[in-house]
């Protein structure tokens, strides 16, 4: 029996105000070529890759970790909607994104904030990461710590150009352009 193909949602999601508000905050800053990493079934517009380590939403780009198959300089942005959490090397993650965008390129970061939402608790939430196994946060911060984070990385050829709350009581956001 062959499974279907997952249905891809594009932005603005009629269902799902929370993910608008916070793809809005990335709109302005992103165009040209450009990768949704662990988008699952929805991304910002049809024109962008979409990347995932699931092969069950059927992305552009599978990937098994942090590294991705594009080339150096290859992209002109990289946008990670909930989904930079849940690699466990955040440092490496980093990285690899800056690798792959050009000078003056854009990653663009939503982010939960632990200040609302919870930090996951594996006791708790072991049938949900059962369910999903990709589910699972590595990588947890609100605003603050995320950006102490982020200044410490001083080797990474980056520079912060915004930050804010991408959907109040839930979430920010981070703006980097490759320098």
């Amino acid at each position: 029996m062959k499974k279907e193909k997952p249905v891809i949602k594009y932005y603005p999601d009629p269902m799902d105000g929370m993910w608008n508000q916070e793809v809005q905050k990335l709109i302005p800053w992103i165009s040209g070529k450009g990768a949704d990493i662990g988008c699952g079934t929805r991304t910002i517009n049809e024109e962008i890759l979409r990347v995932d380590c699931d092969k069950a939403v059927n992305p552009d780009t599978l990937v098994k970790d942090y590294k991705l198959p594009y080339k150096e300089n290859e992209l002109d942005f990289v946008v990670g909607v909930h989904s930079f959490e849940h690699f466990p090397y955040p440092n490496k993650t980093l990285a690899e994104w800056l690798r792959v965008i050009k000078k003056g390129g854009i990653i663009g970061i939503v982010h939960p904030d632990i200040d609302f939402t919870k930090k996951q608790n594996p006791e708790i939430d072991n049938k949900g990461l059962r369910e999903n196994p990709f589910n699972r946060h590595f990588f947890e911060h609100n605003q603050k710590s995320f950006m102490a984070y982020l200044q410490k990385l001083e080797d990474l050829p980056f520079r912060i150009i915004d930050t804010g709350v991408a959907c109040g009581g839930w979430s920010f956001y981070f703006i980097l352009k490759k320098t």
